[in-house]
């Protein structure tokens, strides 16, 4: 059946290599999603002064860089199925290189936009995001919430937003283009080329595939006709769209309020960092209430933390709420692994998990978008931020449907 738990795997050791897969995962997610998400709101307005374009035409690089990876999504998850994730992974740091080497030498509107869809995008749902968390669903049986929420702990996206305000101020755009392309380059292609692609089995040593049981999943078109599939990813894109909404607006957003761009960078960095203990905490709960509880309980909480927003709040009392919000945010991808894995089967996560992503891409896009249409038509930001608050309210419900439905 379908919706049955997948359990019975989860009692048994996992392999003494496992800790070393993580570590690659957790270092491909760090440095990809890192220095293209965590450079993008600093370098927003100088963009949008080289190229001539307004803040709000910039900002469409943000629905350009998720479309990108949404589409690559699942013909990624499908690939890793049958190709070896270790090529992919590292195609895909190719192509962050060359997307910052072409932000660095060819700057103008159309290598803008080509970089964020046509390189990042591919790159980030590849190495950031189904990459790294089938690596950690292949190798961890025990504890896998709590592996997947330390792969996501966001170290380098905490400190990208105030080093890239640093070095262009200090340098300029070149400079921090340039530092992102050689960081990816000389720190992850090493390490991508170290995983190994699922353990061995009893009796086997080295870089060996599963038996055909443990790769064979349900397809695409299976998935898609599971109900309580639909429930999890839409209820998780509700989440990931008040994440990438404040990820990528957030120094425009502090601006709104009348404060500075260094305090915007501040407020982002104050997300990552408390994102990193989310992500274990929520890592935890999903391995002790489940992928789907967890949900549920991150949807609510979001919810609530997002209206909050909408108040004229004193800059120290916006720390602390945006910290909370990025403690929650984080939370979201150990939960939606495990209930989509609980749910589908490890042999076909990597085909849910990129279907998930494509199928969050209209959230996202809308919610960015809405959020530049809002401070377009109002001059401020919460038309956007109550519509995302909403979205977030109604996923409560349906996520607890998908806990029915199993």
């Amino acid at each position: 059946m379908h919706g049955a738990p997948d359990t019975a795997g989860e009692s048994a050791p996992n392999h003494p290599l496992a800790v070393r897969m993580g570590l690659i995962a957790g270092l491909s997610h760090n440095m990809v999603v890192g220095c293209v998400m965590g450079s993008f709101s600093v370098l927003l307005g100088t963009v949008a002064s080289a190229t001539g374009m307004t803040m709000e035409q910039a900002l469409l690089a943000g629905p350009a860089v998720m479309l990108g990876s949404a589409l690559a999504a699942p013909i990624a998850g499908d690939a890793m199925a049958r190709m070896p994730l270790r090529g992919m992974m590292l195609v895909a740091s190719v192509m962050a290189v060359i997307g910052f080497a072409l932000l660095a030498f060819v700057p103008g509107k159309v290598v803008y936009f080509a970089s964020y869809l046509l390189l990042f995008g591919p790159a980030m749902a590849i190495a950031g995001s189904v990459g790294p968390a089938t690596l950690v669903t292949r190798w961890f049986n025990r504890n896998r919430g709590v592996a997947l929420g330390l792969v996501h702990l966001n170290i380098v996206v905490a400190a990208m937003p105030l080093f890239c305000n640093w070095l262009l101020g200090s340098a300029g755009p070149l400079a921090v283009y340039l530092m992102m392309a050689v960081l990816i380059a000389v720190v992850l292609v090493p390490m991508v080329l170290a995983i190994r692609e699922y353990p061995p089995e009893p009796g086997q040593t080295g870089n060996v595939r599963a038996s055909a049981a443990q790769v064979e999943g349900a397809s695409l078109g299976q998935i898609l006709r599971i109900p309580a599939f639909w429930c999890i990813a839409t209820a998780a894109s509700a989440i990931i769209t008040g994440i990438m909404v404040l990820t990528f607006t957030m120094v425009p957003l502090a601006e709104s309020y009348g404060y500075s761009r260094g305090q915007g960078a501040f407020l982002q960095t104050v997300m990552s960092v408390s994102g990193m203990a989310g992500s274990v905490l929520f890592g935890w709960l999903a391995d002790r209430l489940g992928g789907i509880r967890g949900l549920a309980l991150l949807a609510l909480d979001f919810a609530v933390l997002m209206a909050l927003l909408l108040l004229k709040l004193p800059y120290g009392v916006l720390v602390v709420l945006i910290g909370l919000l990025g403690l929650h945010g984080a939370g979201m991808v150990p939960n939606v692994s495990r209930a989509l894995a609980t749910v589908l089967g490890q042999a076909a996560f990597s085909r849910a998990f990129g279907l998930f992503s494509l199928l969050s891409v209209p959230f996202t896009a809308l919610g960015i978008a809405g959020m530049g249409a809002s401070h377009s038509a109002t001059g401020s930001y919460n038309m956007g931020l109550a519509g995302v608050a909403v979205l977030l309210a109604l996923a409560v419900p349906l996520v607890m449907l998908a806990g029915r439905q199993r």
